[in-house]
């Protein structure tokens, strides 16, 4: 048993490695506005100098002179209700800026031209929660979006997460003693070796980062 412990304790350290950063990109990139227009409707989005974690603002539309986003920030609004306006912010985008009657029902929910409406009643006139900013008012925008994933061999085990997986693997071999030999006592520790490893890891791949994408120059 203590040879399975030391075989998959040194295959855990030895994964772990130091994570690639990315090149801090250049004034002149950020810069370009034509890259506000690529990011995604129903994107969450800052613009201003607030962090992405502080606002509620998703991408509806840019142009060359301006940006119309949907801000659901300090808003008294059911969650049920906003979480269907990201998701008409996500797929039909145009019809908070469409001047001809276009109207979206999910349930008891409906949105249209007069605003945004829980049971037959008006929680919220659309004039209140989308906003479009002229460009030269836009200071830089940022988006929240899901981390890469790193190269295959990056596993990038936090020291924290190694300690887990060795505590947790002594304790079993401590408890089974001779009484988990053969393939079953031998994936039981390597499940207690890269369990807390490998749940870091998916935790750590889905997680959201906020990315600059323009500066004003």
């Amino acid at each position: 048993m203590r040879s399975a412990v030391s075989i998959a304790l040194a295959i855990c350290l030895v994964g772990s490695s130091v994570p690639t950063h990315a090149q801090p990109q250049s004034a002149s990139f950020l810069s370009n506005w034509g890259r506000v227009r690529t990011i995604v409707p129903g994107t969450r989005v800052s613009v201003g100098i607030a962090g992405a974690d502080e606002v509620q603002q998703y991408f509806l539309d840019a142009t060359d002179d301006a940006i119309t986003l949907l801000d659901l920030t300090n808003r008294d609004i059911p969650r049920a209700a906003r979480k269907t306006l990201i998701r008409v912010a996500e797929t039909r985008p145009g019809l908070f800026t469409a001047t001809r009657w276009t109207e979206v029902v999910d349930g008891h929910i409906r949105v249209n031209q007069d605003g945004v409406f829980v049971n037959k009643h008006r929680v919220a006139p659309l004039e209140e929660i989308v906003r479009t900013i002229d460009r030269g008012d836009v200071g830089e925008v940022s988006r929240l979006r899901r981390a890469q994933h790193q190269i295959p061999h990056d596993i990038d085990v936090p020291p924290e997460a190694i300690a887990t997986s060795v505590m947790l693997a002594g304790g079993i071999a401590a408890g089974c003693r001779d009484r988990c030999d053969g393939a079953g006592g031998f994936i039981l520790m390597m499940a207690a070796l890269f369990g807390p490893a490998l749940a870091w890891r998916a935790a750590r791949e889905h997680r959201q980062v906020t990315e600059l994408v323009y500066r004003a120059p």
